[in-house]
């Protein structure tokens, strides 16, 4: 029971980390691109650019993390001179994300969890949380929230998070087989069942059955036990495990179905066993020898990702253990090159345009600088300015602006080549060209401003 418990808590940990990723990713850009609390007040335009990059980043997060139905992130009304941040919502008939409404904080009390949980909870706890599941009236989703309080210089910002459909995990609680009849659910920290097919919602574990408690005196459940009881006249066994986001899993069965399997396991070792011992014998000396190169090459191959090689393919595809090992570490060097290039996709690139962007653009400087200083290549930088961008954004909305951007850069890579382009700002772009001529600077020049480049 406990092997069992332990598996599929592995497994819902992996889910719940990948939702926390993809909210830290958005705690960190939040983080590293904000200058100050004086120029928010201050220039509109800023807060607009930064509200906007801070919702393309968010909405890309969202499409990219399973049981997400909505993302958002909110200033803190002391830092904006208005109701300022962004909220996406799922549409659950097309499935896609739609801009919606912001809440008004100053409708509701902070101790309102269906309505501003999401926002005052990790303000008042100040470090990343899960809300327990609870039912979201602003967008009618039974839910659980994973939200991350954003300071800078030691002053709260605001937060960033990410709300997961509550089925989206009770699905998979559901989906665990257990024996025969028995069953896995969730209860919340208190061990108060918040899922499970068999009980009411609310109920105390140890209220289930007889026996059912954490020793006669104590009053929390121990989860490296495995606990008897009995319900409605069966006897069971349960185990208990701990989630990321502080419910408990856990999975129960009748003793009976328990005693079965492992009579049967027991019959089959006995019946085995002594055919075991003679093939054993007799294929010792093959498998030694088809083990042990494989598994030195596992052994390489192992301490090659440790020290940061994911190109390493293990030859080994034979269908035993040593063979679904080197298979498994395949797949883990594939997955984990896979998440690499995500977050560096996520970090260095414009999700509106697909070129590079002012993080990418400040890196590249910084490596310029270091070559300046050794006196050594030559470089020249474009910049260009997209007007009228503010206008065409105010009188016709975001989407002809966005057409507007993505023309332009279609321009500039068509004359700067697509590599060397970088969207440093909202209708600013930049073009670094290396060990060119200054007759090719001006046939650049004259190419970008002739017609056909305008």
């Amino acid at each position: 029971m406990n092997l069992t418990c332990r598996e599929k808590t592995l497994e819902l940990n992996d889910v719940l980390e990948r939702i926390e990723q993809s909210v830290e990713i958005m705690s960190v850009y939040a983080t590293d691109n904000f200058e100050s609390i004086e120029r928010l007040l201050s220039d509109s335009a800023y807060e607009e650019q930064y509200i906007q990059n801070l919702s393309e980043l968010g909405l890309t997060i969202a499409n990219e993390t399973d049981g997400a139905v909505a993302v958002w992130g909110r200033l803190s009304p002391e830092c904006t001179t208005s109701k300022s941040g962004f909220f996406w919502v799922k549409d659950m008939e097309t499935g896609r994300f739609e801009d919606c409404e912001l809440t008004d904080l100053s409708k509701y009390e902070k101790d309102d969890i269906e309505h501003v949980g999401w926002y005052y909870i990790p303000m008042e706890a100040g470090k990343a949380v899960w809300t327990q599941p609870y039912y979201n009236k602003n967008i009618e989703v039974y839910m659980i929230s994973y939200a991350i309080p954003v300071y800078k210089d030691n002053e709260f910002l605001g937060v960033v998070g990410m709300d997961i459909d509550f089925n989206y995990i009770t699905e998979k609680v559901d989906s665990i087989e257990v024996y025969e009849t028995g069953e896995a659910y969730l209860t919340n920290e208190n061990f108060e069942i918040v899922h499970s097919k068999n009980h009411e919602k609310g109920t105390l574990v140890k209220e289930l059955g007889e026996s059912l408690e954490a020793g006669k005196n104590e009053d929390v459940i121990n989860t490296d036990t495995v606990y008897s009881y009995t319900f409605a006249g069966i006897q069971k066994k349960a185990a208990f495990q701990t989630l990321k986001n502080g419910m408990c899993l856990a999975v129960t069965a009748p003793v009976s179905e328990i005693n079965k399997t492992q009579r049967k396991i027991m019959g089959q070792i006995v019946f085995t066993e002594f055919w075991a011992v003679i093939i054993f014998v007799c294929i010792a000396w093959a498998i030694a020898r088809t083990i042990v190169n494989p598994l030195k090459e596992l052994d390489i191959a192992a301490k090659e990702i440790a020290s940061g090689n994911l190109d390493v393919s293990p030859t080994c595809k034979s269908k035993d253990e040593v063979g679904t090992l080197a298979e498994s570490l395949r797949e883990t060097a594939n997955q984990l090159k896979i998440r690499i290039d995500y977050i560096n996709n996520l970090a260095y690139v414009d999700p509106l345009t697909g070129i590079m962007n002012n993080t990418a653009y400040l890196q590249e400087v910084s490596l310029i600088n270091i070559d300046v200083q050794k006196r050594i290549g030559d470089f020249t930088v474009f910049v260009v300015d997209v007007n009228g961008l503010k206008a065409i954004n105010d009188n016709y909305g975001h989407d002809y602006g966005n057409k507007l951007i993505m023309a332009a850069t279609k321009i500039l890579t068509g004359v700067f080549g697509y590599e060397n382009v970088y969207r440093i700002g909202g209708d600013e772009f930049a073009a670094i060209m290396k060990n060119i001529s200054s007759e090719v600077c001006g046939e650049l020049k004259q190419e970008f401003e002739s017609p056909g480049g305008e």
